[in-house]
């Protein structure tokens, strides 16, 4: 186990509940700098911060792009220390033919309601070590239920996402949560407490996912083949739009490279002008949801009260406030209008 003392390295471009879930065991976060060209993890930075008391490293495979995990992978065994693949944005795509989430000793996959597979909140652990999976699954056991009230609320947004979560409704789904915020305010169906610092109070941590959303995860599943092919659509028909007006460049290059293949979650790049094209993508996706603007997101708290100091991930901090994103799950019939959200942030309009 890890304990206080101990060390686990993360990717300078994290959610808050990596590092909560490190400062709940009592041990220390660290933070190592990203690659831009993967906006993943990255060996060198890893072993910069690496330390005697350094007990796992956690690798991050960001926006559906594999890291370059095995340099990784040969650092840590070098070291005698536990991989831990982060997969929580990445499903099903492959770096040398190898699927991401089978290079470490685990690796632990989000089924948030913005993650590749949706049952609204939770997560799931892989591991091919079956006295890990004993632990783990003793742990379960042990773990209490997120309350009745909780489960309920969960359950009605559930229902109103299935409703409204399609690009033709999306406006209607943001003006149902003004409307809603307004006549009826209540606690959020989120497990949202996870974004501080603070010990989580209305519901236990961890927590059992609930069978009805469990249900849901293998409804998902079920469908996965062909929900990762039409994200792969997506993907291709916005590299295609890019490389139409000579724009490929601006994206990080693993989205160039033959040895990955990638099952996207969103597009992700940055640019010198990222806030502008923020701006232009506005009207037509939430940008408000644009990931890894700074080096630890997901929280309203100063990032030093997740034990981060500012300077000690400079590529993070530099790329961060220009990056920008587009989605690419969605149904590919919808990847053409995609495109045109593509040219209209570039500003390389076609021309007629």
């Amino acid at each position: 186990g890890i304990g206080e003392g101990d060390e686990v390295v993360l990717p300078g471009a994290t959610c808050s509940v990596m590092a909560n879930a490190v400062l709940r065991a009592r041990a220390r976060p660290v933070y190592a700098d990203i690659d831009p060209e993967t906006l993943g993890s990255e060996a060198g930075a890893i072993e910069r911060v690496l330390s005697p008391r350094t007990r796992m490293i956690v690798a991050q495979h960001s926006f559906g792009i594999p890291c370059d995990i095995e340099p990784i992978v040969e650092l840590a065994d070098a070291h005698g220390i536990f991989l831990l693949e982060d997969c929580a944005l990445t499903l099903g795509s492959s770096i040398h033919g190898k699927v991401a989430g089978n290079f470490g000793q685990a690796a632990l996959f989000s089924t948030d309601h913005s993650k590749p597979l949706n049952t609204m909140t939770g997560g799931l652990v892989y591991s091919r070590n079956r006295k890990l999976i004993q632990r783990l699954r003793r742990r379960r056991e042990e773990t209490d239920d997120i309350p009745i009230a909780k489960q309920q609320a969960l359950y009605q947004r559930m229902l109103l996402e299935r409703e409204y979560c399609h690009p033709a409704r999306y406006g209607r789904l943001a003006l149902r949560e003004i409307i809603e915020r307004f006549s009826r305010p209540a606690a959020s169906p989120f497990l949202g407490e996870d974004f501080g610092v603070r010990e989580s109070r209305s519901y236990p941590y961890p927590a059992k996912l609930p069978g009805f959303l469990a249900l849901l995860g293998l409804f998902e599943l079920a469908r996965w083949e062909r929900v990762a092919s039409e994200r792969k659509k997506v993907l291709e028909v916005l590299v295609r739009k890019a490389e139409s007006l000579g724009a490929s460049r601006l994206f990080p290059a693993a989205y160039r490279d033959d040895n990955r293949e990638i099952v996207p979650l969103r597009l992700g790049w940055h640019a010198d002008n990222g806030a502008h094209q923020r701006r232009m993508l506005s009207g037509m996706v939430d940008v408000s949801w644009t990931w890894f603007m700074r080096p630890i997101i997901a929280t309203r708290e100063p990032l030093e009260r997740f034990g981060y100091r500012w300077g000690s991930c400079p590529e993070s901090e530099r790329i961060g406030p220009l990056m920008v994103n587009l989605p690419c799950n969605v149904p590919a019939a919808w990847a053409g209008e995609l495109a045109e959200c593509l040219s209209s942030a570039l500003e390389l309009r076609e021309k007629a």
